[in-house]
């Protein structure tokens, strides 16, 4: 009797496995909810965004490439399509746009050179070209530990010229000395001077 009773708990938990992945197959929507939006370096960059230019900009997370730029008019229908096509699928970390008028400031993805096949391990030049022509700046930032708000800060003010923040390049193990901002004027001429390389600028991040 037991033996019997067994069995048929046994077939009602395999008819009732069966059933869900019939179901599941034909149901039009097989979704559950992700344990979390946010992967755990997306979040720590978040937060550190935040704090380095939250206070002026809103901050956009996965970013479609469609919704930030648009195809030039006058362009033959040919290659609006092959210039969508190859846009859709693309997407970008965050988005800055100004508090006020919500019009877009820069692009920013994370680089993850450390894991060949980790996020954006390697750069995208469509991305970085449809970018440029629409005059969007692109900042793009190594992922790895340390960062401080006030590195990420720079590295957005400098990307979006708001801020000349730069080091010297120095050879050999002499440490680097802080050198001040630079007006983007500064910089100009400064290149104009045909200053050797090991003595040009160059930004911290």
């Amino acid at each position: 009797m037991e033996l019997i009773l067994l069995l048929l708990v046994v077939l009602v938990v395999v008819v009732a496995v069966i059933s869900s992945r019939f179901m599941d197959n034909n149901n039009p929507y097989p979704f559950t909810k992700k344990p979390t939006l946010f992967t755990q370096v997306e979040r720590s960059f978040l937060t550190l965004m935040e704090r380095a230019v939250g206070n002026e900009y809103k901050i956009m997370n996965r970013v479609k490439l469609t919704d930030i730029v648009i195809v030039k008019p006058g362009v033959a229908s040919r290659a609006k399509r092959a210039a969508m096509l190859a846009a859709t699928s693309k997407t970008i970390d965050y988005v800055l746009v100004d508090k006020d008028t919500l019009s877009i400031v820069a692009a920013v993805d994370l680089v993850n050179n450390q894991r060949p096949s980790g996020h954006k391990a390697k750069r995208d030049w469509f991305v970085t070209g449809a970018l440029e022509s629409a005059g969007i700046p692109h900042v793009r930032i190594k992922v790895k530990p340390g960062y401080k708000a006030k590195d990420i800060r720079d590295c957005i003010d400098f990307k979006i010229g708001k801020k000349a923040r730069l080091t010297p390049r120095i050879k050999g193990n002499i440490p680097r000395q802080p050198v001040a901002a630079l007006s983007l004027s500064q910089v100009k001429a400064q290149k104009n001077t045909n200053t050797p390389a090991s003595q040009q600028l160059i930004p911290q991040l």
